[in-house]
C-alpha cells in the first residue's frame, strides 16, 4: 500500500493474536464505527494504520474516556448535591429524634423515598459499562462498582432510620454509631472484593472483622428493641401486637 503507516498494538489483545496467529480487524469495527479499517494488514497481533486511521483511532479513545469522566463526574457532582440540600433543608436529626412519633414516621418515610432515588438510579447506572471492574484475582469476575456504592449510601440510612423510629429513649450517639456499622461493614466486604490470592491473609482479616462488627450491630438493635420497649421486647421474647399480626 502506498503511504505512511503506523503499527499499533491493540489494547485488548485477542486469542488469535497471542497464538500467533493474525487479529481480525473486525475487533476494531465497533470501536471506530466501522470506518477506515479496510485494507488493514495485521502482524501477530498489531495493526498498520495509516497517519489517517491513527488519527481517528486516537480521536475515537479520547472522546470515550472523555465521556467516561464526564459519567462520573455528573453522578458524583448530584449525588453530592442532593445530598447537601437534604441536610441543609431537613429539620435537625436531634430535633426529630425527640419529636412526636407522627414527625418521626414522615422523616423515615422520607429517608425510604430517598433510598429508593437512589437505588433506582445506581441499578440503571449498572447497566452502562462505566462501573464495571475486572477482578483478576476472582477469575476475571466483572463487578459492577455501583452495586456496592448503592449499598454503601443506602444501609446507613435504613440503620439511622431505626434510631430515629426509637425517639428519645435512644441515646443520641447512636445516630452516628449505627450508620458507621454499616458503613463500615459494606466497604470490608467491598474491600475483601478486590484481595487477591496472593494476600488471601488480608482477605480473611476484612471478611472475620466485618462478621465481627456485624454481630455487634446485632447486639446494638437488640438493645435498641428493648430499650424502646422497656424490657419488654427483644429479638426473640415478648409479646407485643407486632408477633400477633
Amino acid at each position: 500500500p502506498t503511504g505512511q503507516y503506523h503499527q499499533v498494538i491493540l489494547p485488548r489483545e485477542t486469542s488469535q493474536a497471542r497464538a500467533g496467529r493474525p487479529a481480525v480487524a473486525t475487533s476494531w469495527r465497533g470501536k471506530m464505527g466501522g470506518e477506515g479499517l479496510d485494507g488493514i494488514q495485521t502482524v501477530n497481533g498489531s495493526f498498520l494504520l495509516s497517519a489517517e486511521q491513527k488519527e481517528q483511532l486516537v480521536a475515537t479513545e479520547a472522546h470515550e474516556q472523555g465521556t467516561v469522566v464526564a459519567q462520573i463526574f455528573s453522578g458524583i457532582f448530584f449525588s453530592g448535591v442532593a445530598g447537601w440540600l437534604t441536610v441543609s433543608n431537613g429539620t435537625k436529626l436531634a430535633f426529630v429524634q425527640k419529636a412526636a412519633l407522627e414527625k418521626r414516621l414522615t422523616v423515615c418515610c422520607f429517608f425510604n423515598i430517598y433510598v429508593a432515588f437512589f437505588s433506582a438510579f445506581f441499578n440503571f447506572f449498572q447497566l452502562t459499562s462505566v462501573d464495571d471492574v475486572l477482578l483478576e484475582a476472582a477469575g476475571n469476575f466483572t463487578l459492577d462498582l455501583a452495586r456496592p456504592i448503592e449499598w454503601v449510601m443506602t444501609c446507613p440510612l435504613m440503620q439511622l432510620s431505626l434510631v430515629i423510629m426509637g425517639g428519645a429513649k435512644l441515646p443520641e450517639y447512636r445516630r452516628y454509631l449505627m450508620p458507621a456499622f454499616s458503613f463500615t461493614i459494606l466497604n470490608l466486604g467491598t474491600a475483601g472484593a478486590f484481595f487477591g490470592d496472593d494476600i488471601f491473609g488480608v482477605k480473611v482479616a476484612a471478611f472475620l472483622l466485618g462478621v465481627s462488627l456485624f454481630c455487634v450491630m446485632v447486639y446494638f438493635n437488640r438493645l435498641q428493641i428493648v430499650e424502646y420497649s422497656n424490657g419488654q421486647e427483644g429479638l426473640l421474647s415478648g409479646d407485643s401486637e407486632f408477633r400477633k399480626a
